[in-house]
């Protein structure tokens, strides 16, 4: 569909300035420029990887509508497809082929939200009526209870798949709010996170993919199966989404992204103050609705994060693009950090 799809934006937002049209929302920040700039930043040629194994935490305890991979061999004629013998009647063959499928909640584990993801209620076509809308305006459809599962080909619009093709790679910046806060929770708003900025020497520019470091991914990765995880839904930092100067900031900054390595950046409120009307996620409100802006969630930072702090360092070469699967509303990602 060509044309804006809006007479009306959300106060803040910046929706229709990269084009009537766009999809990509502030990753657009990233251009040639930027990614010559991320390349400068390679000095040793190491890299991190910074997913955890998709089936962590071992247990779905931060969300239950979200569950960890089923792995299964392929089958072929109603057995395995695993090991197999691929000239079962060709004298001599001696090919073993071993195919498998998966099962998966994309955004279990260490992922990307789409921009479709969080969409809200807003009179965006000035008739008097909110309406469920997206970024930029767009709709990306509904499904109700009744309807065929089968027929389900996703979101219409604002999936993982423009981010993919456009692909997300720039200069990743990590601040690492486990150093200043610790494993408590804690949620950290404007004023702290720039104290923290200026204590660490960390420069943020525009295009920048912003990283912030909790510590709480490696917490689950130490969990085993059978061990308690209930203490990850109340560990770690998260950013305050109530502060409007940390939205403010957010807007101002240029930043193209935000990824963290806890469970969704912010943390949702259970209601909202005097019953008004509002976000129970005011950040992802802020960053997917309002100005297109990706949240990568459950990333794993640490080792990256203690390899910087003895260097001195802060920035990289972040290679993190979702898996290519229009309609998703999230994307498994394994991000690469180049130093």
């Amino acid at each position: 569909m060509t044309g804006k799809r809006w007479k009306h934006r959300p106060p803040g937002s910046n929706w229709g300035d990269f084009g009537p049209d766009d999809q990509l929302g502030r990753l657009n920040l990233i251009g040639q420029a930027q990614r010559l700039a991320a390349v400068r930043e390679v000095c040793e040629g190491l890299s991190f990887s910074l997913s955890l194994p998709l089936d962590v935490p071992r247990q779905p305890a931060l969300n239950p509508r979200r569950r960890p991979p089923l792995l299964q061999p392929a089958q072929h004629n109603g057995a395995p497809y695993f090991s197999y013998a691929l000239g079962q009647n060709i004298p001599g063959a001696t090919d073993v082929i071993s195919d498998d499928s998966v099962t998966l909640s994309p955004q279990y584990s260490t992922q990307w939200d789409a921009l479709a993801h969080v969409c809200h209620l807003f009179d965006a076509d000035g008739d008097g009526i909110a309406e469920p809308v997206g970024y930029n305006g767009f709709s990306i459809g509904a499904i109700a209870a009744g309807d065929d599962a089968g027929a389900y080909t996703g979101a219409k619009a604002l999936s993982v798949a423009p981010p993919a093709r456009h692909g997300v790679q720039g200069r990743g910046v990590l601040v690492d709010l486990h150093r200043h806060v610790g494993t408590a929770r804690r949620a950290v708003g404007h004023d702290e996170l720039m104290r923290i900025l200026e204590s660490d020497g960390v420069t943020v520019r525009s295009g920048d993919i912003l990283c912030l470091h909790t510590g709480l991914a490696d917490m689950a990765l130490k969990l085993g199966p059978g061990d308690d995880h209930q203490a990850l839904r109340h560990a770690c930092a998260v950013l305050d989404g109530t502060d409007q100067a940390l939205l403010d900031w957010i807007s101002a900054s240029g930043i193209a992204a935000i990824a963290a390595d806890n469970y969704a950046v912010e943390e949702r409120r259970q209601a909202l103050p005097d019953e008004r009307g509002g976000a129970l996620l005011p950040l992802h409100e802020h960053c997917l609705f309002k100005l297109g802006l990706p949240l990568g969630e459950m990333w794993y930072l640490s080792e990256l994060a203690a390899w910087l702090r003895q260097r001195g360092r802060h920035a990289f070469l972040l290679t993190a693009p979702p898996l290519y699967l229009p309609g998703a509303v999230g994307s498994p990602v394994n991000p690469i950090a180049t130093v």
